[in-house]
This record gives C-alpha cells, structure tokens and sequence, in this order.
C-alpha cells in the first residue's frame, strides 16, 4: 500500500474546548463557526481570530 505525505498526518477532529473557545471567538468576530475541522486547523483559526479580538481591543 503507497505511503504518502498525508498517510501520516494527524488528522483529529478538533476536541470540545477547542469548539467552545473557537465558537467564543466566532460570535466576538462574525466569523461563521465550523465544529467539522481537525484539530490542527481549529488551532490555527484560535491564533488567527485570538489576534483579531486583541487587534479590536487595543485600538479601543
């Protein structure tokens, strides 16, 4: 069976405080909340949308 660069990737679906904080952000944000995303990519959108709330912030 082909082994290839995406056989051995993490693939696991986000967990239930990832959910609950990335939908916490969501609605700080309007940015339209998906529980159907690895784990990996709900950490990247946390990062991107914890930045966006802070960026927000310091400009009040």
């Amino acid at each position: 069976m082909p082994e290839g660069p995406n056989m051995t990737e993490d693939h696991h679906m986000m967990n239930g405080e990832q959910a609950i904080i990335l939908q916490e952000l969501c609605d700080l944000t309007g940015h339209p909340f998906s529980d159907q995303m690895t784990s990996d990519r709900a950490d990247e959108m946390i990062a991107r949308l914890s930045r966006q709330v802070e960026d927000r912030t310091g400009q009040d």
